[in-house]
């Protein structure tokens, strides 16, 4: 009975250290594919920030040139949004991206209209694309309407 007793707790203590060997592993393997998302996360911020970046320096540029056409209510409101949006660009770098959702939310408050017109951008963006990626229709096949009329004659002939 003690040999059946010490084969038992020999077993018990093989499985309990292939148990915490898995647990090791996969808190190791959590903490890579973390580090890795996280990675992947700052490179998209970075990649955001520079394209918001330069839709703020066009859209200071695009202000100047309503400015030297003598639209200047229209250059001032294109300079401060230019600015507001730079600032956005800004503090996506500066900001990791756990905590840049509340400064979006703030940007979507302070700038309803610039929001709704950027949803509106995108969503006829996505649009385009999205016919531009269908099949081409083909130019060759008749009309719905020339197949199925029939041919009129008229009286006499």
């Amino acid at each position: 009975m003690s040999d059946s007793t010490s084969h038992e707790t020999a077993d018990s203590s093989a499985l309990q250290e292939v148990g915490d060997a898995l647990k090791r592993e996969g808190r190791h393997v959590a903490g890579e594919a973390k580090s890795a998302a996280r990675k992947m996360a700052r490179d998209q911020r970075d990649a955001l920030a520079d394209y918001v970046t330069a839709l703020a320096d066009a859209a200071t540029r695009g202000a100047e040139e309503l400015e030297e056409a003598g639209y200047g209510r229209s250059a001032s409101t294109l300079t401060r949004t230019a600015d507001d949006v730079g600032g956005f660009a800004q503090r996506l770098h500066d900001r990791e991206p756990g905590e840049l959702w509340n400064d979006i939310e703030d940007f979507a408050r302070d700038h309803p209209a610039l929001t709704f017109g950027a949803g509106f951008a995108v969503a006829f963006g996505i649009t385009r694309f999205i016919k531009s990626s269908a099949d081409p229709v083909e130019e060759s096949s008749p009309a719905p309407e020339a197949a199925v009329s029939p041919a009129v004659s008229t009286p006499g002939e």
